[in-house]
């Protein structure tokens, strides 16, 4: 401060102080207005730091406002229970239309069922509409038909390559032509646009597709998703890719290093009890019933009817996840339904089938005929069980490994399921048995340094500390594989090792996860547990094909006895091994799996074939079994066949997973990758099957919306999966949530409100200094 003083100011002033004297008025210069200027300059500098501060408090509090708001809109793929989206007015953002219905038949015959799916969705905006369409589908599923129904226009879809396919249906949407295209993301996730919806419109999809019978225990069985668990993307962020992604309140990915195409998997999840809207419009039970507004009942839930034809009389017929209704018909079939009509789409639909005792199959073949250049030749479906053998065999000591998921997927009824299900395995070891227990979550930790004696001490310590986990973080699943494949003892050659991996699967980098298992495997058996009610199934399923051992399934508390010990006994008892087939002379066949896994207990060989040449002869399957050598013997004739095309589509399935495993192994862009993608593309195209390299496109030649028209948007939330807990979801390492967002604008906000505050505070700091000066000092003028 410029203050200018006179001569003896100094000898005044301590006059002053020490003896009560006034400096005379004279004597004082006021600040001169350089003074103020400088002062006024430093209140400008505050006040505007004090604007941007605020300013900046407000962007971020906007941008999680934002993303709040952006709940209704959706990153590309972003959704659960197979959803359409309506493009948004941002690149990248969708909007869920109202999803009125759904509806699955599904006609089993022998060891393959056919499935038609419909689902039916309006428009009720005021717009033109784009809209994607996106489905789960169990992970073994031939896509073979689409269909989109838009009033009373039916447009068939047929397969292209996948570039070619896409092409055509952007020249047709910009024409302004109804279309659509159907294209695969994962073995398990196919999504569809359908392009230039007219306002008011209701629109049905209809995808069929086959599946084959899972066979084990003694249990026929089949699965259907209608939901999925939210999939952790790990690696860093790619912002080269030129994807425009959506913020929304739950979370989104964008691509990273280790998952180039999160953008098109990442979930977008809702509560179940948000999804419901209130009464007054169209209902489930009949979607092509009237009605309309944006009150419309019945949404996110799905009809289920089943026409079962196992061809043996059948003991139990169950759905644990679902209460159904059966009811035999006059020629032995079975006819099911849900008891209610309808139910939610937030769990996967299970059916169990099981034969009478004196009906246990041990071999079943069916064939069809098949076209091939005039030759003769057929596709196959053949079912052959090893012998059962009648000596208790000698239990080897085991080294067992147990990896447990408790990422945030994991939370609420899962995270139950896990620890039960371990607890329930930890019982059954015997002293002779090691283990060790990983927990792992965004990092590892393993109970113990290496695997410990199964001694009651070591037991109790583990259950102890597997009581106390929870579920959070993200779900960095490499680095437990990789402890838990190097947890093998120096000189245990002697024991058995395997690894019992129990989690939901809900991983993005489900490729690279399955070649660090064929890296690491050694000679340990990887097994996995599905928790949950969507597990990742395709994850689960190829994890345990290449890891050489087996998967199971908890979709409820109930199960978790039941489905564990079916799982111990296959780790306890004598594999088949070994296994070769042996065909009759003369034919050439072509049949998947290439290499016969080894089989555990209650295990069959199933396979699917192509055979050229008459069906006759013997098919021998030779192995050993508890050390000895066996043969399973099964004549080959024509028998069975439905005439639908099925079996072929099933077997050219087949083939595809096994090219595409080998192709993964070789690397997707070597010479020998690029052949077998050349190979993928043409038995794609002949089977007409949706593939990593083809896709199904539609178009409707009549030109439907006016040039000058524009497409728009509607909204529609989705239901998160039974027994979980909504949470925010994992965000690449680069990005922030929502509660992120908001703690930064809470901080910026409270700095604004002290800098504003900040004189005051300063002035009050000073006065009480003062006062309490006052009361230590003596005031000399009383002197």
């Amino acid at each position: 401060m410029a203050f200018r003083v006179q001569p003896g100011w100094r000898e005044t002033v301590e006059r002053t102080i020490f003896c009560g004297q006034r400096i005379p008025r004279e004597r004082v210069v006021l600040p001169t207005e350089e003074y103020y200027r400088r002062r006024n300059r430093a209140s400008r500098r505050g006040r505007w730091l004090l604007f941007f501060v605020t300013a900046l408090a407000v962007f971020v509090a906007a941008l999680g406002t934002g993303a709040a708001r952006a709940q209704q809109t959706v990153a590309l793929d972003d959704v659960e229970s197979g959803d359409l989206l309506f493009t948004g007015n941002e690149p990248g953002n969708y909007v869920p239309a109202v999803h009125l219905a759904s509806r699955a038949h599904i006609a089993i015959r022998g060891l393959m069922a056919e499935v038609v799916l419909q689902q039916v969705f309006s428009n009720l905006s005021d717009d033109w509409q784009e809209a994607l369409y996106v489905l789960p589908l169990p992970e073994q599923a031939a896509v073979s038909g689409l269909e989109i129904r838009v009033g009373e226009r039916r447009i068939i879809g047929k397969v292209r390559e996948r570039e070619e396919a896409a092409k055509i249906y952007a020249e047709a949407r910009a024409a302004g032509k109804r279309a659509a295209l159907l294209e695969q993301q994962r073995p398990n996730l196919f999504s569809n646009k359908v392009a230039n919806i007219a306002p008011g419109e209701r629109i049905q999809v209809q995808v069929t597709f086959l599946q084959p019978v899972h066979y084990d225990g003694g249990k026929f069985s089949l699965r259907m998703p209608t939901t999925l668990t939210p999939r952790y993307i790990p690696g860093e962020a790619v912002t080269n890719t030129g994807v425009a992604l959506a913020v929304n309140r739950h979370g989104w990915a964008m691509p990273t290093d280790q998952v180039p195409d999160a953008h098109k998997i990442t979930p977008f999840m809702w509560p179940a009890f948000d999804t419901g809207v209130p009464s007054g419009g169209a209902t489930q039970s009949d979607p092509e019933s009237g009605g309309s507004g944006a009150a419309l009942a019945g949404s996110h839930k799905i009809a289920i009817e089943v026409e079962l034809d196992s061809g043996l009389p059948l003991a139990d017929i169950d759905s644990p996840y679902h209460d159904i209704d059966v009811e035999k018909k006059a020629d032995g079939s079975y006819g099911i339904r849900l008891r209610k009509g309808e139910t939610e789409m937030d769990r996967d639909f299970a059916l169990f089938w099981k034969p009478r005792p004196s009906a246990m199959p041990r071999a079943a073949l069916f064939s069809q005929p098949a076209v091939s250049d005039g030759k003769e030749s057929h596709y196959l479906q053949l079912l052959l069980l090893p012998p059962d053998t009648k000596q208790s065999a000698r239990r080897l000591a085991r080294e067992v490994v147990y990896v447990i998921d408790t990422s945030g997927s994991m939370s609420g009824v899962s995270i139950r399921q896990a620890k039960e299900s371990l607890q329930l395995a930890l019982s059954r070891l015997r002293p002779i048995d090691r283990f060790n227990v990983i927990e792992f979550n965004t990092s590892s930790r393993a109970f113990f340094p290496r695997p410990v004696a199964a001694e009651a001490a070591n037991i109790r310590l583990a259950s102890a500390q597997i009581e106390g986990l929870q579920a959070s973080g993200g779900t960095e699943m490499a680095q437990a594989l990789r402890l838990a494949l190097s947890q093998q003892m120096p000189n245990a050659d002697n024991l058995v090792h395997q690894v019992v991996f129990i989690t939901d699967g809900a991983v993005g980098n489900e490729r690279a996860l399955v070649e660090l298992i064929q890296q690491s495997l050694g000679d340990a058996r990887l097994f996995t547990v599905g928790i949950g009610s969507a597990p990742n199934n395709h994850f689960m399923r190829k994890a345990a094909q290449f890891g050489r051992g087996a998967f199971v399934t908890i979709g409820d508390l109930s199960e978790v006895q039941q489905r564990m010990e079916a799982l111990f006994t296959k780790l306890e008892h004598p594999l088949a091994t070994d296994l070769q087939i042996q065909w009759p002379r003369g034919l050439v066949v072509d049949a998947y799996p290439k290499r016969i896994p080894d089989l555990y207990r209650g295990e069959p060989m199933q396979l699917v074939a192509k055979i050229e040449g008459a069906l006759a002869g013997e098919l021998q399957l030779r192995g050993r079994l508890a050390g000895r050598q066996f043969v399973q013997r099964l004549a080959l004739e024509e028998n069975e066949s439905d005439g639908s095309g099925g079996l072929g589509s099933l077997w050219a399935r087949a083939k595809i997973e096994s090219l595409r495993d080998r192709q993964l192994q070789l690397g997707e862009r070597s010479r020998a990758g690029e052949a077998l993608r050349d190979e993928i593309l043409q038995l794609a195209l002949d089977h007409q099957l949706v593939s990593p390299y083809t896709s199904f496109v539609a178009v409707e030649e009549k030109i439907a919306r006016p040039a000058a028209d524009n497409l728009s948007t509607s909204a529609v939330p989705n239901a998160v999966a039974r027994g979980q807990l909504l949470q925010q979801q994992t965000y690449p390492r680069t990005a922030a949530g929502l509660y992120a967002q908001l703690l930064a604008a809470m901080g910026l906000l409270s700095l604004a409100a002290l800098l504003r505050r900040m004189r005051q505070v300063r002035y009050s700091f000073s006065r009480s200094l003062r006062r309490l000066l006052k009361k230590l000092v003596p005031d000399p003028r009383s002197c």
